[in-house]
This record gives structure tokens, sequence and C-alpha cells, in this order.
């Protein structure tokens, strides 16, 4: 995993468990490379590896609002 974000960050949700246990998706949207697995979908999880991998200039992300929050 690369010690910085990639400049343009694909960030989206998906099931672990169907209607249970979700994550979340992060990939190198410029060179289509996954980079990272979160353990859940919270604004906090995505918010901290924001702050420890910094340098993503834009985010792709779905609508979701946890998303939303965690970028801002």
């Amino acid at each position: 995993m690369p010690a910085r974000a990639p400049r343009v960050l694909g960030v989206d949700e998906f099931a672990f468990r169907k209607g249970r246990t979700y994550g979340t998706l992060l990939v190198d949207v410029e060179n289509s490379l996954p980079i990272d697995v979160l353990p859940d979908r919270e604004t906090a999880t995505l918010a901290a590896w924001l702050r420890t991998h910094p340098g993503a200039e834009i985010v792709c992300r779905d609508r979701a609002t946890s998303f939303t929050r965690a970028v801002q």
C-alpha cells in the first residue's frame, strides 16, 4: 500500500456479507488498481485513512453521506 493516496481516489462500499457486513474499497482511478480495503463504511474510518495517506486531489464516490463527511 502506498504511503500517499493516489491523486484520483475512488471510494465505494461493498458487501463482505450481503445485508450484514460492509466494507469500503479504495481504488487508484488513474491506474485502475485497488489500493486498500477498509473494514467498514464508517465516516471515521475513511477520514482516518485520508489523514494518514494525504495526496488525494479528486475523490470519486457514490452518494453515501458517510463518504461525503469523511472527505470534507
